[in-house]
C-alpha cells in the first residue's frame, strides 16, 4: 500500500478552562499519520451522501482515528473531516478505509 500523504488528526476535547466549551486540539498520538487520499468515486460520493468533488476516500494502516476527527494535510493544508470508517483490518492487507469531507478555506476551525 502506497501511504504518500501525511495527516494531523484533531479531535474535539473539551476545554480545560471552561467546562461549557470544546475546541480541536491535535493528538500527540496521531499528528504524523501516513495516509493515500483519493477522490471518492461517483458510486462512493453516492452511497455516503456526499457531494462530488468534496468527498476523498483515505487508506491508512493507522487505527485510532474517530468520525468527526478534522484532519489537515501536511504540505497542503487541505482540511477534511472524518465521515466515516471501514475496519479491513482481517483483510489480507490490513487498513482501515476512511470517508472524509472537505471544507472550503473560510470554514477553518
Amino acid at each position: 500500500m502506497i501511504l504518500d500523504d501525511v495527516i494531523s488528526i484533531q479531535r474535539l476535547t473539551p476545554d480545560s478552562t471552561n467546562a461549557n466549551k470544546e475546541s480541536y486540539q491535535i493528538n500527540a498520538a496521531l499528528s504524523a499519520v501516513a495516509i493515500n487520499l483519493q477522490p471518492a468515486t461517483a458510486e462512493d460520493v453516492a452511497i455516503s451522501e456526499g457531494v462530488f468533488g468534496q468527498t476523498y476516500i483515505g487508506f491508512t494502516t493507522e487505527s485510532g482515528i474517530k468520525e468527526g476527527d478534522f484532519v489537515t494535510v501536511s504540505g497542503s493544508n487541505q482540511q477534511l473531516r472524518v465521515k466515516g470508517i471501514e475496519d479491513w483490518s482481517k483483510d489480507p492487507i490490513p487498513h482501515f478505509e476512511l470517508t472524509l469531507v472537505s471544507f472550503a478555506q473560510e470554514a477553518t476551525i
